[in-house]
């Protein structure tokens, strides 16, 4: 399939659109009615591209691995004219062609967005999406993440708050952190727009740095719902008592082992779990350590370091293979989220600052991830690269 543009008939604007089939066979009218719910902010006068179709090239150029206004403008001036027609571009009877968005377009568009409606409406997008064949406990991992590259009004950089389903690794609520504030203070607004049905069983991880009295309270208050929280030494007190509860263990055999074996390397995770009574925080059932060691194939030990947990799962709700798993896929935030953003789309070096335009960036980029983990993609870059060399590709992602 070419990527060079078809050549125009002046009859028809039809007749730019034959010659590709899966341009015409792929159904993304879920994605662009999940797109056009999106309040357009710009003036009905002059309008030459309808938002949903501005939005969808957007991460059709985000799929191809755009890092940027500039890159998304090139990508959809690229853009063969069968994709331009499926995503809903306008024909043009001046040039005998459809019509792309111009990068002026572009960044119009998502630095006067209302970048926390997008949040909200392609997170619960992608979490209905990604959970409609789901059974079971949902299992949340929530993380910070700081945008180095862009800076506040305030002279401040953007942190952005996110919430991703353990097992899918997809993104399913957002927030951006008010300035001169920081993420501590926004759990309960994350964890509200990830917008889980009522009844639902869910279990949110956390670090160290979201082991607060607050947000311990807020979880538990609801029905079904449990943390898994990391224990370090911003909570001296806390981290004593926990330490306290769980040494008399260390000595005996694991409840629960984990081994892993590449680049020629074993890594076991061993965990002891035990009650939390006497231990001073909100709702804590049961404490755990999670010992984390390294070795060389020889048998020899390269490392050694230890996790205290706390949990509100009581002890028919958590085993220690639920503690030891949930606090090891925790990290896939870091690695199948912000590690991504940052190698792909250079997130910590772009220099997007106006408006809502670092967090509505960060949008497209969480849901072009998500599209790419509903189809089971892993390795995230190479496919951004294939996308990249044949912009037609991305729709065989953006059908749901």
């Amino acid at each position: 399939m070419s990527l060079s543009h078809s050549a125009c008939g002046p009859s028809s604007p039809d007749a730019c659109a034959t010659g590709n089939e899966s341009a015409e066979d792929a159904d993304i009218s879920n994605l662009l009615g999940m797109l056009a719910s999106v309040t357009d902010p710009r003036s009905p006068q002059g309008i030459q591209h309808a938002l949903e179709f501005v939005l969808a090239a957007c991460v059709v150029a985000t799929l191809a691995g755009a890092k940027n206004y500039r890159e998304i403008a090139s990508h959809a001036a690229d853009m063969p004219q069968p994709l331009l027609k499926k995503l809903g571009a306008e024909w043009c009877w001046f040039r005998l062609r459809r019509k792309h968005p111009s990068e002026s377009t572009i960044r119009n568009v998502l630095t006067r967005i209302d970048a926390a409606q997008l949040d909200l409406i392609t997170g619960t997008w992608l979490a209905a999406q990604a959970r409609k064949n789901a059974e079971g406990e949902w299992i949340i991992a929530v993380d910070g993440k700081v945008m180095r590259g862009s800076w506040t009004d305030e002279n401040d950089k953007v942190t952005m708050f996110s919430a991703m389903l353990h097992r899918e690794a997809v993104t399913i609520a957002q927030v951006r952190v008010p300035d001169g504030t920081n993420e501590i203070t926004q759990a309960d607004t994350l964890l509200d727009a990830a917008g889980i049905p009522e009844g639902e069983s869910v279990l949110v991880t956390l670090d160290a740095a979201h082991t607060q009295r607050e947000t311990a309270e807020y979880i538990s208050a609801r029905p079904g719902w449990n943390y898994l929280m990391t224990v370090k030494g911003n909570q001296p007190t806390l981290q004593r008592q926990v330490f306290d509860k769980i040494l008399p263990l260390l000595s005996g055999a694991p409840h629960h082992i984990m081994e892993e074996r590449s680049r020629g390397r074993i890594k076991k995770w061993s965990c002891w779990l035990t009650g939390a009574d006497g231990i001073d925080f909100p709702h804590a059932a049961q404490s755990a350590c999670i010992r984390r060691e390294i070795f060389e194939i020889s048998g020899d030990r390269i490392s050694k370091e230890n996790a205290l947990i706390l949990t509100s799962g009581k002890a028919l709700e958590m085993t220690a293979a639920g503690v030891n798993q949930g606090v090891r896929r925790h990290w896939g935030i870091e690695n199948k989220s912000h590690y991504v953003r940052d190698t792909l789309y250079r997130e910590d070096h772009g220099q997007a600052w106006a408006g809502n335009g670092p967090q509505a960036l960060a949008s497209l980029r969480n849901l072009a991830l998500g599209l790419f983990r509903m189809k089971n993609v892993k390795a995230i870059k190479e496919t951004a690269e294939w996308v990249c060399r044949d912009q037609t590709r991305a729709l065989q992602f953006m059908t749901t």
